[in-house]
């Protein structure tokens, strides 16, 4: 068995446990007892930590795990790295959770700010509450979606559903944090909704908004004078985290984790790639296709799957 990666051991292979605890009405002792192994490592495992104090959990043991829960441990060729934009971001939620204050994260789509947000939530999943926007919700179901997040009810008024939701944020200690992602495509009417959450929150948990030209959003709105935006607008109006907007340094540094070290063929991504969802896309059928062919990625290749 290659070795794992990131991906399958913090995301998949976790999702998958969830996945058959709940299909099979079961729990990780159980799961634990068939594997063969202490069930401290389902424990851990299940909520994506890759140690048991400051020991490394080996691969063997989710193995293990995955032969249980029937989950097929395919070779893949994406992994989890550590890029510029990732690691800002998750300085941003550490930073806001430790001093409980409201700060921002901003950038283009496919620069990691949602996969940053589950990767930290994966990491702390008592203490973070993370919740999307959409452009079709009202601020009412907005509220719910905070309330299921939770964990609290649901009924009631818009007002008793986020009193609710506030109190059991609040009442967590261990400085919980509520981060609000795709806050760009927030309704009007939502944001004094947000606003009347952060005020709740205020002193007791951090606040974080991430999305794209949320800055400018909240500003343009504010300058007229729509409501709720200029007092939302005046609680984020500083410690906001832009992230860059080129990935060139991080698509060179993700080619020689993965083995492409053809200078042109990096180029070649570099010059073509701006988000790392198309770069995962290219980079793993390029992979693909070179373990097929037993040659290694070059220009030739990458121009043959990707013609202009």
């Amino acid at each position: 068995m290659a070795k794992l990666t990131q991906i399958q051991k913090l995301d998949l292979i976790p999702s998958a446990i969830e996945v058959y605890l709940s299909d099979n009405s079961t729990t990780q002792v159980a799961l634990a007892k068939l594997a063969g192994i202490d069930k401290a490592y389902v424990n851990q495992i299940a909520k994506s930590n890759e140690f048991i104090g400051k020991a490394k959990i080996a691969d063997k043991y989710y193995e293990a795990i995955a032969l249980v829960i029937g989950f097929k441990l395919e070779k893949t060729y994406w992994q989890h790295f550590n890029t510029f934009n990732f690691k800002q971001s998750i300085i941003t939620f550490e930073k806001a959770r430790e001093k409980k204050i409201r700060l921002g994260v901003d950038g283009d789509t496919g620069l990691g700010k949602s996969y940053a947000a589950d990767m930290f939530k994966r990491k702390h999943p008592a203490h973070v509450f993370l919740v999307k926007c959409s452009g079709i919700e009202n601020s009412k179901e907005f509220a719910i979606n905070l309330a299921t997040e939770a964990g609290v009810t649901t009924t009631g008024t818009k007002g008793a559903i986020i009193k609710r939701a506030c109190e059991k944020i609040k009442n967590l200690g261990n400085n919980p944090i509520l981060i609000i992602d795709e806050f760009e495509n927030s309704k009007a009417g939502n944001i004094p909704t947000v606003k009347t959450i952060a005020d709740e929150l205020q002193g007791y948990a951090s606040v974080v908004v991430i999305g794209i030209d949320v800055q400018k959003m909240l500003k343009k709105a504010a300058d007229s004078r729509k409501n709720g935006f200029v007092q939302t607008n005046r609680r984020w109006s500083f410690g906001w985290t832009n992230l860059d907007p080129s990935i060139s340094e991080d698509i060179e540094c993700i080619c020689n984790e993965l083995g492409i070290i053809n200078k042109p063929a990096i180029n070649w991504l570099k010059a073509r790639v701006k988000d790392f969802d198309s770069l995962k896309n290219i980079i793993t059928t390029a992979l693909e296709e070179a373990e097929i062919s037993g040659q290694e990625v070059t220009i030739s290749m990458l121009n043959d799957l990707y013609p202009l």
